[in-house]
């Protein structure tokens, strides 16, 4: 424990006593020739505690020098931490990003295996509707790229949308949540089929339905949805989701399903355009929507 000195008037007026004594006792001694071996010893023993208290006064100011440069240092070594910390995490991010998109091309690459007469086409999500119920969005490759008016979209893990406005740069997708969007589909495994097109209730959920089921249809919560093929617009068995629900309509004439997408529609940042595949039915650059091949303007687009 360090000791605190307190120099209060006491102090002071022993100190200046002690100092005057000293000077007469060695006026004294010079002026009747006295022992100076004696006087050194007196002022011996009168300074020496006076130079240990010097002594340590001035080492402890040392010691508080000490502790304000080693707190300087440590606050150094604190932001050299804290930077080193939050190149760590973006590294981390950085790798987990890398990570989520290797693991998508690895699961298309799986796809693409499995229907190797498909063509598809990377893009990303630039621009999102935040008025649109339905989760459209808009990706960065258009007529210039090779993309067709009505071309599927996907994901690594099932259907989002089609094609449906077309710009040469970008273009606009409608999702299977979208009541404008209609799509055979099948229950893959009782092969019971229906229409599969959204609606503003089961969007708000990130839902979509399939309808217009038979009321002896053999569908079961659980039961994964493949598209038809029907149509020749989306090629069959792309996977679109799982049933969660099946409810009677409203004149009790059929069932419809509603669906959980396999995708993730409204979220997804990375989609895929598949440009071609066997059995597609050629699409004239006719609008859609209120969109043109010919004459959609890029920022009607986006």
């Amino acid at each position: 424990m360090r000791r605190r000195f307190h120099f209060g008037s006491s102090n002071l007026s022993l100190f200046f006593t002690v100092a005057l004594f000293m000077a007469a006792l060695i006026l004294y001694s010079v002026g009747t020739g006295g022992n100076s071996d004696l006087v050194s010893s007196i002022c011996g023993v009168i300074t020496t505690p006076i130079q240990r208290v010097s002594a340590m006064v001035s080492g402890g100011f040392g010691t508080f020098s000490d502790e304000f440069q080693s707190i300087d240092d440590i606050r150094a070594e604190n932001e050299l931490l804290k930077k080193k910390i939050r190149e760590m995490r973006q590294k981390t991010v950085d790798y987990n990003e890398l990570k989520e998109q290797n693991e998508e091309y690895r699961r298309l690459l799986e796809l693409k295996q499995e229907n190797n007469q498909y063509q598809f086409l990377p893009a990303t999500v630039i621009a999102r509707d935040a008025g649109d119920y339905y989760g459209g969005f808009t990706i960065d490759q258009g007529s210039s790229d090779g993309v067709a008016l009505h071309d599927p979209v996907v994901t690594a893990d099932g259907l989002v949308g089609y094609i449906s406005g077309l710009g040469v740069t970008s273009c606009k997708v409608t999702t299977i949540l979208s009541p404008s969007l209609e799509v055979g589909a099948v229950d893959k495994e009782t092969r019971d089929g229906g229409t599969l097109f959204g609606e503003i209730s089961s969007a708000r959920k990130g839902r979509t339905r399939l309808n217009y089921l038979s009321r002896d249809c053999e569908v079961t919560l659980g039961d994964i949805v493949v598209t038809s093929g029907f149509g020749s617009v989306f090629p069959p068995n792309l996977v679109i989701g799982e049933v969660e629900t099946l409810l009677a309509e409203s004149e009790n004439i059929s069932f419809y399903a509603e669906i959980v997408p396999a995708a993730d529609v409204k979220n997804c940042t990375n989609v895929f355009v598949i440009t071609e595949f066997e059995g597609q039915r050629s699409v004239e650059a006719n609008s859609i929507e209120g969109y043109k091949t010919e004459e959609t303007d890029e920022s009607a687009v986006g």
